[in-house]
């Protein structure tokens, strides 16, 4: 039995093993298992990983940037955002951290007219570095907000001045999560207006405080729903590469 699993903290909510088992149902695949791993620190990831004979792993919050100092080797992606969201570990127990959430969010984009528009990424942890490069590729302009903000990062009591311009909103903040659904990011909601595109990365609940205020603005709205999807594929995909690659 070849053993995957996601690790994280508060992660009963999770879709990802709902997700992998009925993949493995529908496919036929019965050498494959998926588990939720609740883990309070990463001080014992490499027992961990030995005692639960882990060939692959995904990645939530708050360990997509610290999981790295655990890693032996990064892909192309993971080396520049500096965000981990995908692990496989070899026969001789080294673990190679890739960032898979690239090819999710890059295909809820394909989906929007981003012409001509701007960005404002609320939130400065692990995945807005992700969100923060794809709109790189994208030559879409964009401000990083924080509470804590450093370099060329704006604080949110700066959004009301500029919202009018970012037309593009994205949540990258656990804000809004299920079980704290009542929870929003604190922007100028009254500011909004159809023209916006406000994008949430939670996907449970399936509209979110945010999104659910920024809707009766009239912006358009989407959730994290494909993002995760296809990011999880990409991670099944990758999995399977390594392993014909390394032979286990």
């Amino acid at each position: 039995m070849y053993n995957l699993g996601l690790i994280g903290k508060n992660i009963s909510h999770s879709f990802s093993k709902e997700y992998f088992e009925k993949k493995f149902k529908e496919n036929n695949i019965t050498n494959f298992s998926y588990s939720l791993f609740p883990l309070k620190t990463l001080n014992q990831i490499n027992h961990f990983i030995k005692n639960e004979k882990i060939v692959g792993l995904n990645v939530t919050s708050p360990y997509k940037e610290d999981i790295i100092k655990h890693l032996d080797k990064l892909g192309p992606i993971a080396s520049i955002t500096k965000s981990v969201n995908t692990i496989f570990i070899t026969p001789k127990y080294k673990k190679m951290g890739f960032n898979t959430d690239l090819f999710g969010f890059k295909s809820i984009l394909e989906k929007l007219n981003t012409k001509n528009k701007k960005a404002l990424i609320l939130g400065s942890g692990g995945v807005s570095k992700t969100i923060s490069y794809c709109l790189d590729l994208e030559n879409i302009k964009h401000l990083i907000v924080s509470r804590y903000p450093k370099n060329k990062m704006q604080h949110y009591s700066d959004i009301k001045d500029v919202i009018n311009d970012y037309k593009l909103i994205i949540n990258t903040t656990p804000l809004g999560q299920f079980p704290k659904i009542n929870n929003a990011p604190n922007i100028p909601y009254d500011l909004i207006t159809n023209k916006h595109y406000c994008i949430d990365l939670i996907y449970n609940p399936s509209k979110t405080l945010f999104l659910k205020k920024a809707k009766t603005k009239g912006a358009q709205i989407i959730n994290g729903k494909e993002m995760l999807i296809k990011q999880a594929e990409k991670s099944w995909t990758l999995w399977l590469k390594l392993m014909t690659k390394y032979n286990v």
